[in-house]
């Protein structure tokens, strides 16, 4: 259930976020082994002016400031190792796909807990 949620400014140039969003979801769920069903990725644009990063605002999305932030939430049996090869192959994909440099991207994990999500229907509950 990797779910990743992607903010950044507007892009100066034209970015297909469609087939961005689909490679990210194909190669987290092939790297990881996880149904691409269970895969979700979703991107939101902020408000041009509305991003501080060291003191300045800008109206679109700079190759080397204001960073791409990335927020992954995966279930918590998921190790460190697994945890820091998404975080890995996330910004990758996003750098190869993006006219954004690899440097210029910020991805934090919080972990999802057995009983602590609803999907499908019901609370999810794992075994660890």
């Amino acid at each position: 259930m990797p779910l990743v949620r992607i903010k950044s400014l507007p892009f100066a140039q034209e970015v297909e976020l469609p087939k961005v969003l689909k490679t990210l979801s194909k190669a987290i769920s092939e790297s990881s082994d996880i149904d691409l069903h269970h895969v979700m990725a979703t991107w939101d644009f902020m408000t041009p002016h509305h991003y501080a990063h060291n003191g300045n605002v800008v109206d679109c999305q700079p190759e080397h400031t204001h960073p791409v932030l990335v927020h992954l939430f995966a279930p918590n049996f998921n190790t460190e190792e697994q945890i820091a090869k998404m975080l890995e192959l996330i910004a990758d994909t996003l750098a190869s796909q993006l006219p954004v440099s690899k440097r210029n991207i910020f991805i934090n994990y919080s972990p999802a807990y057995s009983d602590g999500v609803y999907d499908e229907g019901h609370v999810v509950e794992w075994e660890m």
